[in-house]
């Protein structure tokens, strides 16, 4: 019986749940679903294909029967498959070239745009090393370089990234004396090998059974170059320095005969004798009975001052600092791109790759600066790029562009001053606009005003020569302009006549100096004005006797 009431009670709280839930509509699933369908397609086309796809599989989880919504979906997610790849082999690039932090950013937006990438997944994983072995400590000496420890660790300088990956390093060639660096184990190079080559002890002789063929060092050659040579592998490099009880693979000499010993499938190098037409090495068997004979090179380290064959040269510096310039201005990372492309120009100032695309780099951040409004940015940016391409078109037009941007601001700014009845500062400010923008008629017609009002209130308050002078000024610039002309003159003669009865009104007070002043203001700009030439002698005659008259009495 009460294992009955159970069952009868939750059979009602089901119905009475089931019961308040709300049913949509046709009409408004519709409804929803067209909505999240404008968001998306809103999203698509400012270029945020991440949030737009978000927005379709909403649609979808609403309406799954809508074939628009599913195409859609399909579209994005190929494109963003396609995003993803395309940022994944960018980060791969800046990875073998030491730019961790480069190619970090890379991989970071390959899982933007394809959070299941496996390959971007596995690159952001497992960067910290762990304490089970996996590295050794190396303390940067004289002379020493990534690509040398590479060289001596690896047997491959050109393995140079995974020690710079391993230590997220942004710039593989900064590396400084006294540095601590990790070096990871990596493929064919065990921790154990790590620790002999660190610690300088010569391997125990392997006992490699079969044949070997003698090569003897050719300039230029590594045993990393040897083993790619008869192998086909430059990993293998130490199958030979062990067989050879070689300590250092960095240490061997030009004319210095080394065992190669043989292995399985040994083709690589009978196909490129074929091809070049150079004799195939003999193998030479050796006695069952004996093992091989191991050897120790003599001790020929070279001078800390001489560059070791596989070392990166100059030359290959140039190539890696152009090529990671480009790789970063194809990336839209410019001003990274710049810094790149400088290093390739102190080496080499005439290479014409780093002049283009420095210029091109100079000239988009020029652009990106002046759709953001930092036109200052932008014209330094600008005037770069033409420093490096003179006859760039579209720098050129850039430039006109931040000068007509910079116009209007001014401008702007100068109808503020106007507005405010600052004549001075507007007029100034005009003036800089037009400088700028000579051909702009609004600036110009501001500017005229500017002048007019001016000496208008210049004009009322008396001070008429000022006032002449600004609406020549005004004339200039607008030479239709009648009512200027006629000012010009009504200033001129009120400005004479002012005067000329300000001297009259100081002589009959007697006050000499003034009086002369007052008339020698008329004459100066006109000298026939009136009687202002008479009565100007006469007050200095009388001034002077007065004088005198003065000097005697004391």
């Amino acid at each position: 019986m009460p294992y009955k009431r159970v069952c009868i009670g939750l059979s009602l709280l089901l119905l009475l749940f089931l019961g308040c839930q709300t049913v949509q509509s046709p009409r408004e699933k519709d409804q929803q679903a067209n909505a999240y369908i404008e968001q998306a397609q809103a999203y698509e086309s400012q270029g945020n294909l991440v949030e737009a796809l978000e927005k379709y599989k909403l649609a979808q989880t609403v309406d799954p029967a809508q074939p628009q919504v599913n195409d859609s979906i399909s579209r994005l997610e190929a494109q963003l498959e396609k995003l993803a790849e395309t940022h994944y082999q960018a980060g791969l690039r800046f990875r073998d070239k030491g730019k961790w932090t480069l190619a970090k950013r890379e991989f970071l937006k390959a899982l933007r745009y394809s959070p299941e990438h496996e390959g971007a997944a596995a690159m952001l994983q497992g960067r910290t090393p762990s304490d089970d072995g996996k590295y050794i400590i190396h303390t940067i000496g004289p002379g020493e370089s990534l690509s040398k420890l590479a060289m001596k660790y690896y047997g491959d300088y050109r393995k140079y990234h995974h020690i710079a990956n391993f230590n997220n390093m942004t710039d593989a060639t900064q590396v400084k004396i006294g540095q601590k660096i990790m070096i990871p184990v990596i493929e064919g190079v065990s921790f154990a090998d790590l620790n002999r080559i660190s610690s300088g002890r010569a391997p125990q002789a392997t006992g490699i059974e079969g044949e070997y063929v003698v090569h003897q060092i050719a300039p230029g050659e590594s045993l990393s170059k040897v083993a790619h040579l008869y192998y086909g592998d430059y990993k293998l490099f130490n199958v030979i320095a062990k067989f050879n009880g070689i300590t250092d693979p960095t240490g061997i000499r030009v004319g210095q005969k080394i065992k190669v010993p043989r292995r399985e499938g040994m083709t690589a190098y009978q196909q490129r004798s074929t091809a070049t037409g150079d004799e195939e090495p003999s193998y030479i068997p050796e006695p069952e009975e004996t093992k091989p004979v191991v050897t120790q090179p003599e001790p020929t380290a070279p001078p800390e001052d001489e560059i070791p064959p596989e070392t990166v040269k100059p030359s290959d510096q140039v190539a890696e600092y152009r090529e990671t310039g480009i790789a970063l201005f194809n990336e839209n990372a410019f001003d990274d791109a710049i810094v790149e492309l400088k290093k390739v120009l102190n080496a080499t100032p005439g290479d014409p790759a780093a002049i283009s695309y420095i210029s091109r780099a100079y000239m988009e951040t020029g652009r990106q600066h002046l759709d953001a409004g930092r036109l200052n940015k932008a014209k330094s940016a600008l005037t770069a790029a033409l420093g490096y391409d003179a006859n760039c078109k579209t720098c050129q037009d850039l430039l006109e562009q931040c000068r007509t941007a910079e116009a209007d601001t001014l401008k702007a700014k100068g109808e503020s001053f106007y507005e405010n009845n600052q004549f001075d500062s507007a007029i100034t400010t005009f003036n800089r606009a037009l400088a700028l923008d000579p051909e702009n008629s609004e600036i110009r017609q501001l500017l005229f005003q500017s002048h007019f009002q001016k000496a208008l209130i210049l004009y009322n308050n008396q001070d008429y020569l000022a006032a002449k002078t600004d609406f020549e000024k005004a004339a200039v610039i607008n030479p239709d302009c009648d009512e200027c002309r006629q000012y010009i003159g009504n200033s001129l003669e009120a400005y004479k006549e002012f005067h000329y009865n300000e001297g009259i009104v100081f002589f009959g007070k007697q006050e000499l100096r003034e009086a002369i002043g007052a008339w020698e203001k008329v004459v100066a700009v006109d000298p026939n004005y009136k009687d202002a030439s008479q009565n100007l002698k006469k007050a200095q005659l009388l001034n002077k006797r007065l004088e005198l008259i003065k000097k005697g009495s004391e």
